[in-house]
């Protein structure tokens, strides 16, 4: 046996592929901001972000306390841990954040009590194209600083991302969030384009806010958990995840199973026991820490307190109660104009009894399971009974229009008894006439059909709280297929992850933005042309895509089997020119076809329906091989 001495430096593209992470921009500037709170010198540091849209430059400068030429140095090195337990503490965020920024970047900074500068200067093309520099001999230029500056400034020019105005608003307000308990407490002034950032503060209900304190065995949690004084439609409801201070995930449905009622949870925890990927995005989801303290916290008892109370029929009566009161009460909540019909729903499923007052007049609102709805005089006053499986409701996409309709109906039947018999008479031909003679809508009320779980193959775990909302609120067929179940099969890390969803013909934008009602942080294409797609891909900030099609065949289950999985795969990227996955295709198909998961006679049958049959028919085992 010989020994072999190698040389493993690495390739000089490593600075340029570190860039490749997948960051968004406002992540990407979050990691430099890191480095600024770890240098601050005595209580507080101030951090400056300026956006340039003129020149295109985007910088970040700190009144830190700066670095020397072995800081820099250090800096620099790539995966150089210098700083455990802080925010930036892998010694790759500066490396990786500048460059999916931009291909050039210069960082200067100076340490107190110096009267010289430190400057070093990265520019992709010639690091790279240029034979004579490599890791061994990076230039770090010493200058005179200017009297009285401090800190330092990294300027990062040739940008590959895009800059828009709306950026300052949302990275104000993004910041606040992900900075919040540090800019309470002091430590650390955000300005954005001279502007500074303000700490979140959502409005909750009055004593819902708890304290939540959780030793579990692999650590302490500890945080605050509430409930929204309105629910979020946006999906900016959830827990907010911090470590060591910095937000890693910003309304994270944490421990909160996905439905209507808890879009009124709202709370922050610190994990800082649980690890996160390197470049501080997520928490690593699969490691015992994570899956630990998910438990921990939902079986904690204020936990489930605040979700017992999201989910009772009072917490969701505000909307209701705000159609129904005829005095139009200022102390309650205004009707929201933005609610979409979906949520509407829920509260119509989840109300109960609402007694009201005007004058003399009692009237108690009851709402059932019956298919009828009326109004009677009692002993009590004024009973409406409203009945929520009632046809009349098919007439109205929001039921909140229909509940006004019988409240407006109450009080009239209150003041005159021959109205009353007028309106119960009108509202049975109503019913009568809905249930006998308007067309059923397409899809309501069927059941949803899952494909039944393979081995390494299902829905992507980014995809399954959409799924099951869609399964909830979407009435029309969708069907999640491509890479949506074929990630696992990937062979390459890429940097943009394009997941696709069919739906029936006309129902693209529906789907849309049902999409965008949950929040998912996501950019979505409908029906997109061949020469829209990768334009998009290469200018959107975000690192993952949702293509929308609307399909013409039968979509049976929501997610699809493997084999038409592959062949929509094949089309998108034969068809639309997605090159991302094109050297992944046959690699996908040979490793369904290994494990037994696709059929060669179901994948021919379906090609030949779609009459690519001839072009795929190369990659298919032969069928007598397979009989004998």
């Amino acid at each position: 046996m010989t020994n072999i001495t190698v040389d493993i430096t690495p390739d000089k593209s490593l600075i340029k592929k570190l860039g490749l992470v997948g960051y968004r921009t406002e992540q990407a500037v979050a990691e430099l901001i890191d480095n600024s709170i770890d240098a601050r010198l005595g209580d507080t540091v101030t951090v400056g972000v300026t956006l340039d849209f003129r020149l295109g430059q985007i910088e970040i400068s700190d009144d830190g306390c700066g670095m020397d030429s072995e800081g820099i140095r250090n800096a620099l090195t790539v995966a150089k841990e210098t700083k455990k337990d802080k925010l930036g503490q892998f010694g790759l965020g500066l490396k990786s954040a500048c460059s999916s920024l931009g291909k050039t970047f210069t960082i200067r900074t100076t340490i107190p009590g110096s009267d010289s500068m430190f400057m070093a200067t990265y520019d992709e093309e010639r690091w790279i194209n240029d034979s004579s520099k490599d890791w061994t001999n990076f230039e770090i230029k010493k200058t005179a600083k200017e009297a009285g500056w401090r800190g330092t400034n990294i300027t990062i020019s040739n940008i590959k991302v895009p800059l828009y105005p709306n950026q300052i608003l949302n990275f104000r307000r993004r910041f606040g969030i992900r900075y919040g308990p540090h800019i309470e407490h002091g430590q650390v002034r955000i300005l954005v384009n001279s502007r500074p950032c303000k700490p979140s503060s959502p409005k909750l209900v009055d004593g819902t806010k708890h304290p939540v304190n959780i030793q579990a065995p692999g650590g302490r949690m500890s945080g605050w958990i509430g409930l929204l004084a309105r629910r979020s439609i946006k999906g900016d409801y959830g827990i907010h995840l911090y470590r060591n201070g910095r937000l890693i995930s910003a309304f994270d449905k944490f421990g909160i199973k996905r439905h209507p009622n808890a879009a009124r949870v709202i709370g922050e925890l610190a994990l800082d026991h649980v690890p996160v990927n390197f470049h501080k995005t997520g928490f690593l989801t699969e490691s015992p820490e994570y899956r630990e303290a998910v438990s921990e916290f939902m079986d904690d008892p204020t936990v489930k307190m605040i979700m017992r109370q999201a989910s009772s029929p009072k917490e969701g009566m505000s909307n209701i109660e705000s159609v129904l009161e005829l005095d139009q009460s200022p102390t309650l909540p205004p009707l929201d104009g933005r609610m979409s019909a979906e949520n509407a729903k829920v509260l119509l499923r989840d109300a109960g009894r609402f007694v009201h007052q005007k004058g003399d007049t009692v009237f108690n609102f009851e709402f059932d399971d019956s298919d009828t709805f009326g109004v009677e005089t009692t002993s009590d006053g004024i009973r409406v009974g409203i009945g929520r499986n009632d046809p009349a409701f098919s007439l109205f996409k929001n039921p909140l229009f229909l509940i006004g309709m019988i409240r407006i109906e109450a009080e009239l039947a209150a003041e005159d008894l021959s109205h009353r018999l007028f309106i119960e008479r009108r509202n049975e031909m109503l019913s009568e006439f809905v249930r006998n003679r308007l067309p059923k809508r397409v899809g309501k009320g069927k059941s949803r059909k899952e494909a039944v779980p393979l081995p390494r193959y299902s829905l992507h775990d980014d995809l399954i709280e959409i799924h099951d909302y869609l399964k909830e609120v979407f009435e029309h067929d969708f069907q999640f297929t491509g890479i949506s179940t074929l990630s696992p099969f990937l062979h390459h890390s890429h940097s943009k992850i394009v997941y696709t969803i069919h739906t029936v013909s006309g129902a693209g934008q529906e789907l849309m933005e049902s999409i965008l009602r949950h929040g998912a942080d996501l950019t979505i294409l409908l029906n997109p042309r061949k020469q829209e797609i990768m334009p998009v891909l290469d200018a959107a900030e975000h690192s993952k895509f949702i293509v929308i099609r609307e399909y013409h065949g039968r979509l049976s289950p929501t997610w699809a089997e493997p084999e038409k999985s592959w062949l929509d795969l094949y089309f998108e990227v034969t068809r639309d020119k997605i090159p991302l996955y094109h050297d992944e295709l046959i690699l996908i198909l040979n490793e369904l076809l290994d494990a037994g998961l696709a059929k060669p006679a179901k994948l021919r049958s379906l090609a030949r329906r779609r009459q690519i049959l001839k072009e795929i028919e190369e990659y298919l085992p032969d069928e007598h091989t397979l009989e004998e």
